[in-house]
């Protein structure tokens, strides 16, 4: 016998044994009242007559209900699986499969998002120096295992609130939240150091060493991110040009407000 039988027969007969209780008590009662004899009929109908009324009618209330109870179980675990299914798939379409950061396309409505809250944050442009070079000296296997430590570099040089995105191929963005220009500069120069002094590839003579240039922009309210993006750029370019392994934050925020005020200006 399965344990859900067991259930429905245990409490159908709990309820069949108060049916024949509630039917003596009643039955002798109006018995007494009426001054009409107890007879052995009388023990015969209150005994049987709950027995063939309440056990089977028990049994099928109680039957549907373990049934709804398990449908309810079933709906239950289906639902747990869609809503894992559905944020596996929002993170899938939200991050970049090989690092576990936001992708190019959730980084930037991030950035549009905290635009419109009205907050001053900062962006930040990473590109490692001379990547080229791992995958021409050591495969493309090697290259795609320096980007997975820059990201959780990345991951362990920023704060809590801050958001992290590979924006293409080696570029990484930092959106540091409510951010002026010289907390912004600390760390960028913080993860550049800390970029510079990891450890890399290992177990080869000719190892590359793994530098990033850093591009900085504040991002002013009603910029447009790509203009802000734009701007940073320029500055990762500078960074580069100046000599690579350094922060360039030299785009002033006068430039991106300017660049708002024109596209809002009315003709």
């Amino acid at each position: 016998m399965t344990p859900r039988t067991m259930r429905i027969l245990g409490k159908s007969i709990v309820v069949t044994i108060i049916a024949i209780v509630a039917t003596f008590g009643l039955s002798f009662t109006a018995r007494l009242a009426l001054q009409m004899p107890i007879d052995w009929l009388s023990w015969v109908e209150s005994t049987f007559i709950p027995i063939l009324i309440a056990m089977p009618v028990a049994s099928y209330i109680f039957a549907q209900s373990e049934t709804i109870r398990d449908t309810c179980d079933k709906l239950e675990k289906s639902h747990a699986a869609l809503k894992e299914t559905h944020d596996r798939l929002t993170f899938v379409t939200s991050h970049d499969p090989m690092t576990g950061l936001l992708s190019r396309g959730e980084f930037m409505a991030r950035m549009d998002r905290r635009r419109d809250e009205g907050e001053c944050d900062t962006l930040l442009l990473i590109d490692p120096d001379h990547f080229y070079l791992v995958n021409d000296r050591h495969g493309h296997y090697k290259g795609d295992e320096v980007l997975v430590r820059i990201a959780k570099a990345l991951v362990y040089t920023t704060r809590p609130g801050d958001s992290i995105g590979r924006l293409g191929g080696e570029e990484f963005g930092v959106l540091l939240r409510d951010a002026r220009k010289e907390q912004a500069i600390a760390i960028a120069e913080n993860i550049r150091r800390h970029i510079e002094g990891g450890p890399w590839i290992k177990g080869k003579q000719d190892g590359v060493k793994v530098t990033v240039s850093i591009g900085g922009a504040e991002i002013p309210r009603s910029a447009d991110a790509e203009d802000v993006l734009r701007a940073a750029g320029r500055c990762l370019f500078e960074a580069k040009q100046r000599g690579r392994n350094r922060v360039s934050f030299t785009c002033e925020v006068a430039r991106l407000q300017d660049i708002t005020a024109r596209k809002t200006r009315p003709r």
